[in-house]
């Protein structure tokens, strides 16, 4: 697979897109999932450490109040 950005030999996958990404192209990032239980209230997380991402993916958090998007 060649790089989306470059076309040299990819080295890993960006884990939001999916784009072949080289070393130079690639960033280390934190992840944290987590989902509720609304029944319970309990909360479990999911965090990935230096998961692969691209230069081009922008990730940020956004809330949900009822069904509305909280700004």
């Amino acid at each position: 697979m060649k790089c989306w950005f470059c076309e040299k030999e990819a080295r890993g996958v960006c884990i939001f897109c999916g784009r072949g990404i080289c070393y130079d192209h690639a960033n280390k990032d934190e992840i944290v999932h987590a989902k509720s239980d609304t029944s319970t209230g309990y909360t479990s997380f999911l965090k990935v450490e230096n998961a692969l991402k691209c230069s081009e993916c922008k990730v940020k958090w956004e809330s949900l109040v009822g069904g509305n998007k909280k700004t």
